[in-house]
């Protein structure tokens, strides 16, 4: 399988480059890394192929065009994370508490990339529990089935 077959059946969990990010968001996109490879697993017993997951920086993510179109969740502020910054301005409100955290997510289009933004570490965390609750288990079906993993 080559890199970027390697690629499509990959889903990529995007943490900020900066020392903010990596000190309060590293750990919830571990956290939440683990969540999907839960899912993924509970899938792959019913007959799903080769889902992977993976953390990757912003750096590296937004310097990849294969890789900003793959399914991607994006965490952090628009302030630590370019991903977050690039994402918020394209993708639309799914879950919004003011002052705190928004989940941006477009269920409609096909587009399978997510950004939970917080105005702080702490905030970032409340966005992921929430999308883990009401949004990821569809989410990963749903990219999962459009991708032909």
């Amino acid at each position: 399988m080559n890199d970027q077959d390697q690629r499509s059946k990959t889903f990529y969990v995007v943490v900020g480059s900066h020392p903010t990010a990596e000190r309060e968001d590293r750990p919830t996109a571990y956290r939440l890394l683990e969540r999907i490879d839960q899912a993924v697993a509970l899938m792959r017993a019913d007959g799903a192929g080769e889902l992977k997951s993976q953390i990757l920086t912003d750096l590296w993510f937004m310097n990849d065009p294969v890789l900003v179109a793959s399914p991607a969740i994006a965490l952090g502020t628009a302030g630590t994370n370019a991903a977050v910054a690039h994402f918020s301005s394209r993708l639309p409100q799914a879950l919004v508490v003011d002052g705190k955290f928004e989940i941006l997510l477009d269920r409609a289009s096909g587009d399978h990339r997510v950004c939970l933004r917080g105005v702080d570490g702490p905030s970032t965390a409340l966005a992921v529990d929430a999308f883990i609750q009401r949004f990821m288990a569809h989410w990963i079906e749903e990219a999962a089935s459009a991708a032909q993993f």
